[in-house]
């Protein structure tokens, strides 16, 4: 009997680890989520028709390539230009327009590619705007 309970113990042991199956879960990977936008984005701002017109809505259209902003138009709701005006990387994912204050009362435009802007994946940001 001495000699059976240890084979015993042994055989109940690893019948009852036996049942244990490890779990074959896939390690969680970070999804990155490309966000699509396509150019021309068009949209209104507040600003000024022309240098010393009374404040109004105005009309922007940026014009890009893939993902990265290259022009923003600005004009009246009637369609006069206002000028359009290059952006330069400001830093990753960031893309500023200056020159317009003028013509604009908008010293500044900043494109934001984040995914914290929401589903559309960019932010406007006009600097000076009334």
């Amino acid at each position: 009997m001495r000699k059976l309970f240890p084979v015993l113990l042994m055989s109940g042991l690893l019948f009852s680890l036996s049942s244990f199956a490890p779990v074959h879960r896939g390690a969680p990977v970070a999804m990155k989520h490309v966000r699509v936008y396509s150019f021309p984005i068009t949209g209104t701002t507040d600003g000024t028709p022309g240098a010393g017109q009374p404040a109004g809505t105005i009309a922007y259209t940026v014009n890009g390539s893939g993902t990265t902003p290259t022009s923003i138009t600005f004009s009246t709701l009637s369609g006069t230009s206002l000028g359009t005006y290059g952006f330069t990387q400001s830093s990753p994912n960031n893309y500023l327009a200056t020159g317009m204050k003028t013509q604009t009362s908008i010293s500044g435009t900043y494109f934001h590619i984040s995914g914290a802007c929401g589903s559309a994946g960019y932010c406007m940001e006009f600097i000076g705007a009334l």
